[in-house]
Order: C-alpha cells, then sequence, then structure tokens
C-alpha cells in the first residue's frame, strides 16, 4: 500500500504545529485542508501519512469528529481499522461513529452478499479492528433481524457468526457528550 505515496508529497502542507491550544489553533489551515482531504477519501492515504507523523493523529480524530460534509467515498476496512489502531486512545465516540459511517453499508445486502461479506470479515479477522468486526456483526444481525430469510440461511450465518471474534468494549451508544452531534442526513 505504502509504495505508491510518497512523503514529499505531504511534507508541504506541514504548517507548524502547536502543542497547545485549540483543535484549530493547533495546525495551519493548509494542514487541515490536507486532513480534510484526506478524510474524505478512502483512508489509505490518511493511514500512510499518519505513520510518519504521529503527532497528528489527535488532530484527525477530532477532525473526524466535526467534519460532517465527507464524501461519498467509502473507506477501506483495512485502512480504517489500521486508523483505528493509530489511534487508540483517541477515540472519542463521534470519531468511531464517523469512522465507521464511512465503511461499506451492508443494509441492503441479499443473503448470499450477507454470507459472503461474513466469510470474508471471518478470513481477515485478524487484520481488523475489534471495533470494525462488533460493528459489522451488529449490522449483520440487524439485516437479518429486518428481512424475511429461510430459517436455514439464517442458521448458517449465526453459526458463522460465532467465528466472529468481537471482543471490543468499545460503547456504541450515543450516550455520550458527542451524542448531539449526530447529524440525520449521515445515517
Amino acid at each position: 500500500m505504502d509504495e505508491k505515496y510518497k512523503l514529499e508529497n505531504y511534507e508541504r502542507f506541514f504548517g507548524e504545529f502547536r502543542e497547545h491550544g485549540a483543535h484549530w489553533d493547533k495546525i495551519e489551515k493548509r494542514t487541515a485542508t490536507l486532513f480534510q482531504v484526506l478524510i474524505d477519501g478512502d483512508l489509505k492515504e490518511l493511514v500512510f501519512v499518519l505513520k510518519y507523523y504521529p503527532k497528528y493523529i489527535e488532530i484527525v480524530c477530532d477532525h473526524f469528529r466535526y467534519l460532517y460534509n465527507y464524501s461519498a467515498q467509502e473507506a477501506d476496512i483495512f485502512a480504517a481499522s489500521k486508523l483505528l489502531e493509530l489511534s487508540e486512545g483517541y477515540h472519542q465516540k463521534q470519531f468511531v461513529r464517523n469512522l465507521l459511517r464511512k465503511l461499506s453499508k451492508i443494509d441492503e445486502f441479499d443473503i448470499s452478499q450477507l454470507n459472503a461479506f461474513l466469510n470474508d470479515l471471518i478470513k481477515d479477522k485478524e487484520r481488523l479492528h475489534p471495533i470494525i468486526l462488533s460493528y459489522y456483526k451488529n449490522q449483520i444481525e440487524k439485516n437479518i433481524e429486518e428481512n424475511n430469510y429461510h430459517k436455514l440461511q439464517v442458521k448458517v450465518i449465526e453459526k458463522n457468526l460465532t467465528k466472529l471474534p468481537t471482543n471490543s468494549d468499545f460503547d456504541f451508544s450515543a450516550n455520550d457528550r458527542d451524542a448531539n452531534l449526530d447529524i440525520p442526513y449521515m445515517d
């Protein structure tokens, strides 16, 4: 993944970084714009940049919390997992909720698509962050609940769901101070 990105293409956008101050006071406008563009993408470039410039991780997490004009570009599930890994310690609920909103939607999947997607999750479970695995487990259960699938098909899915480790202790409920930042059109 890293081979196609060149660090020097990003370095010119980094201005002065201040350790203290409000979110927008810590970075220059061109740096904020760079991160907005990277967040709007599939997150691969963002993860690449943050690996070399980890001091911006907290800023990016805050950026995710307050930006609502994301592009329709879905996030790469592995890049999103890596971002969650890199940002341990900065997992405000709104950041995580907005990150999860960028992932591929499965609510329109039919039973065969759902099963194939679940099999991919199981196959890649070691490479995916527990928050993402828990999120998709919940989404799969919701899909099953909302559709009228044959009971035997549901049993197969439910059996496979037990193979999905979901040891995430992240609370997805919206009872935190950022709950009022949820915007209905984002759902």
